[in-house]
C-alpha cells in the first residue's frame, strides 16, 4: 500500500472532474491506470495505463460534484493492496481489450478467395521532370 497512497492524491486530483464513476471497478480502474501511468516501469505499459486513465474517465457520469467522486474513489481505494493492483490493473486492461474487439468485430471481414492475392494500392509514379527548351 506504500506505493498506492502517494499516487490516490494524485488520481483525485486528475479526476476532480463533476462526475461520479459507474462502478467501484471502474473507480479502482481510474486509480491504477494513474498508479501506472505515473510508475511504469516499461514505456509502452506507461503509455496503455495513460489510455486506460482517459477510456475509465470516459465512464464516469455527469451532474455530480468533485466531493462525491472523491468519497467514490476513496471507497474504491479500500481494497487495494501492493498484493492485488497488478492482477487487478490486468482486469481493466482485459475490459478495454474486450470493448476494442467488439468495436474490430463490427468492421466488414474482406473475403480472400484461396490462391488469389489482394491488389496493391496504386502508387503514385513519380512525375518526370520536363525537358526545358534553350
Amino acid at each position: 500500500m506504500k506505493i498506492l497512497a502517494p499516487m490516490l492524491a494524485g488520481a483525485l486530483l486528475l479526476t476532480g472532474t463533476a462526475a461520479t464513476a459507474q462502478s467501484t471497478t471502474d473507480a479502482q480502474c481510474i486509480i491504477l491506470s494513474n498508479v501506472f501511468a505515473q510508475q511504469g516501469k516499461d514505456e509502452q505499459a506507461k503509455k496503455a495505463a495513460e489510455v486506460a486513465v482517459y477510456f475509465y474517465l470516459g465512464r464516469v457520469r455527469d451532474g455530480t460534484t468533485a466531493a462525491q467522486l472523491k468519497a467514490v474513489l476513496d471507497q474504491a481505494s479500500k481494497p487495494l493492496t501492493d498484493a492485488n493492483i497488478g492482477p487487478r490493473m490486468n482486469d481493466c486492461m482485459k475490459a478495454i481489450q474486450g470493448k476494442v474487439e467488439l468495436l474490430q468485430s463490427l468492421s466488414p471481414k474482406t473475403a480472400q478467395q484461396p490462391g488469389t492475392t489482394q491488389p496493391r494500392a496504386a502508387q503514385p509514379q513519380p512525375q518526370q521532370k520536363k525537358p526545358e527548351g534553350r
